[in-house]
């Protein structure tokens, strides 16, 4: 620290001394280099390579009639020399892979499409002798047979009462409910004065219970 400003206390102002900042060295260009930039082109391809910013990408093509290793087109060297009858043995060895190819796919799909069928039979057999056991089960169910039985006894196109218990019970349940609706009108007809003349003083509407019904000798059985 450097304190200028003399004797004065309060003139005195603390500095940090400057130092020269690191110098920044650059690496000479060889002779290729500055030779390899003469064109323009060159040049234009040496700053796109070093271009940044995430929002290029460039890619480093020595020569555009090059081959990709792998692709159709290509060839190596050693191939590239062959001539007569070795370029048609070349060519046989490539038709007979090929055929052993064609082969394995054609028996692959025969193999699969044969595994789906039988499991479509399979599937097929399976309901048919589920149905079959299921028939069978119901037939030895003793219990099944009155699931055809209607569910109330009651003919509702001829609108009477089955000539049975359950169809004389039904037949009484019926006529109780009517037997209850009726006393139940006559007691709400009571409550609110029907009938009754207030001017007369007298009961201008008769009400009346009919007698409960009794139940028929059949639904006792």
């Amino acid at each position: 620290l450097k304190i200028t400003g003399g004797s004065n206390p309060a003139g005195r102002v603390a500095s940090r001394a400057r130092w020269p900042a690191p110098l920044r060295v650059m690496q000479p260009r060889s002779r290729s280099c500055r030779h390899g930039l003469k064109s323009k082109e060159a040049l234009e391809k040496e700053r796109l390579r070093h271009r940044t910013g995430g929002y290029f990408r460039y890619e480093d093509i020595r020569s555009p009639i090059d081959v990709a290793t792998g692709c159709p087109s290509h060839i190596s060297n050693r191939d590239r020399m062959n001539a007569g009858p070795y370029c048609e043995e070349v060519n046989y060895v490539e038709r007979e892979v090929k055929k052993i190819v064609r082969d394995e796919n054609t028996e692959a799909k025969r193999s699969r499409n044969l595994d789906r069928e039988e499991s479509r039979w399979r599937a097929i057999s399976c309901l048919e002798q589920a149905g079959d056991e299921r028939v069978k089960r119901m037939m030895a169910d003793p219990m099944m047979g009155r699931k055809n039985v209607s569910g109330q006894p009651y003919n509702i196109v001829s609108q009477t009462y089955d000539r049975t218990p359950a169809g004389a019970q039904l037949q009484h349940h019926d006529q109780m409910i009517r037997y209850r609706s009726k006393v139940r009108t006559a007691t709400i007809a009571m409550r609110n004065h029907l009938g009754f003349n207030p001017i007369l003083g007298e009961q201008s509407y008769g009400v009346s219970i009919p007698p409960p019904p009794r139940p028929p000798p059949l639904a006792l059985a």
